[in-house]
């Protein structure tokens, strides 16, 4: 082969291996470093997407904030696995638990997710699904979710339902 091919065929060739086997991170979730994007389906539909906020809350418990204080969001906190709390070695998937389960004495405590999504005129809780936290890092966590929620209206006579899934990439303020 004659030598002024041999460089552009082997770059062609390295280019060719690069995209077979993906630049970058294989577990891309599709949202920028401190920001969140969920689609609500059911009763509402929707599209939210702002930022995403990483706080860690008392008694070792890991909370997510997706979204503005004064508007819609979805506010999450889950106790991870024989972390001491640390959100940094918190990879994993966590399911939806009732809040009491989450609240219960610490050696008692499951592993597992209470959810709440606040939108203008309507309040939803997480009743089935899952958060799992694909990436985990000082300060920072990333990770998609997929919940089952039900409104929460005692006077209406039967309570609505949606489905919200998403993505997150959330850091400490």
């Amino acid at each position: 082969m004659p030598r002024c091919l041999a460089l552009p065929l082997s770059l062609a060739g390295l280019c060719l291996v690069l995209l077979l086997s993906g630049c970058g991170d294989a577990s891309d979730l599709g949202v920028a470093a401190g920001r969140y994007r969920l689609q609500i389906q059911g009763a509402v539909t929707d599209t939210l997407a702002g930022p995403a906020v990483l706080r860690s809350a008392r008694d070792a418990r890991v909370g997510l904030e997706l979204g503005t204080r004064d508007g819609p969001g979805l506010s999450m906190a889950f106790t991870p696995r024989g972390t001491g709390g640390a959100p940094d070695a918190a990879t994993g998937r966590y399911d939806v638990v009732r809040a009491a389960l989450l609240n219960a004495p610490r050696t008692d405590s499951l592993p597992g997710l209470v959810a709440f999504l606040s939108l203008p005129d309507a309040r939803f809780e997480a009743t089935e699904g899952h958060v799992s936290i694909t990436r985990a890092g000082r300060g920072a966590v990333g990770g998609t979710f997929t919940l089952e929620m039900t409104e929460q209206a005692p006077a209406l006579p039967t309570s609505r339902t949606i489905r919200v899934t998403g993505s997150l990439r959330a850091r400490r303020p």
